[in-house]
């Protein structure tokens, strides 16, 4: 599959996405996420260092099954598992 260089960028954003979405969901209420959580703010418009820091309990809620789905769809099964491979040699 030939990628054009806004699914490349796309695939990168996604990729970066589901590591943080791990080393989140691993490390969440371990220690200060803060740094992570500012980066995931503003790569998706959330507020997730605010709530992190008001210590109200909250648990981090995984998105890796929505955004392995979505790149399951739109890069196929091949690409899904590079990028699975990659983000596990990386966290």
């Amino acid at each position: 599959m030939e990628l054009t260089e806004e699914m490349r960028y796309r695939l990168c954003y996604l990729t970066l996405r589901l590591a943080l979405d791990q080393k989140l969901e691993r490390d969440w209420g371990k220690s200060d996420c803060g740094g992570v959580l500012a980066f995931l703010d503003l790569m998706s418009g959330t507020h997730l260092a605010e709530e992190q820091k008001a210590g109200d309990g909250r648990q981090y809620v995984s998105q890796r099954e929505k955004l392995e789905d979505f790149l399951d769809a739109e890069y196929g099964e091949e690409v899904l598992a590079v990028v699975q491979r990659a983000i596990n040699e990386i966290v």
